[in-house]
């Protein structure tokens, strides 16, 4: 499961990823214990791939993203969502959201 972006994306040297790169969770964590008030905070490490075709192919990620850290901290769980749905789809979905203020919600993409 990865977060395709139907937009460009910008890197820090000046180049840009046409559409279609790829977001794929390297890792996540969520302080279980912070709990206050049904919001859990998390942080999720992600990778950016060119495209699908270097993320299938196991290539290596894209460096030197400008649009956005590819560590997103400060992310917020709800209770319910940490009890009902998998952990990948968790961390998806809380990077999604993140996403949404860079590229729009109508540039994001969720692939299984």
């Amino acid at each position: 499961m990865y977060i395709k972006i139907n937009s460009a994306v910008n890197l820090s040297s000046g180049l840009s990823i046409p559409s279609g790169s790829v977001v794929a969770i390297a890792e996540g964590y969520a302080d279980v214990k912070s709990e206050k008030d049904g919001i859990i905070p998390a942080q999720v490490a992600t990778f950016l791939y060119a495209s699908e075709d270097a993320y299938n192919n196991d290539l290596a990620p894209v460096s030197g993203v400008a649009d956005f850290n590819p560590v997103f901290s400060g992310l917020e769980l709800t209770v319910a969502d940490w009890e009902t749905k998998p952990a990948q789809t968790l961390l998806i979905d809380a990077v999604k959201g993140s996403l949404v203020a860079v590229y729009g919600a109508e540039n994001e993409e969720v692939v299984a």
